[in-house]
């Protein structure tokens, strides 16, 4: 999935710019899940999601 005006809420991830941008070229969203599937403290469906160190 091309990322073109993609805008994320996920200021965890090291690719959210300015809190609110992806700055990926490319993401790749999950299947919506929720509950105990949800693996993550932050909620989010990219599959690029990483931790901000």
């Amino acid at each position: 999935m091309e990322n073109t005006g993609v805008m994320c809420d996920v200021r965890a991830c090291k690719y959210n710019v300015a809190g609110c941008k992806c700055d990926l070229p490319q993401i790749k969203v999950t299947e919506k899940t929720f509950g105990a599937a949800q693996t993550v403290e932050e909620p989010h469906y990219c599959q690029s999601f990483e931790k901000l160190n």
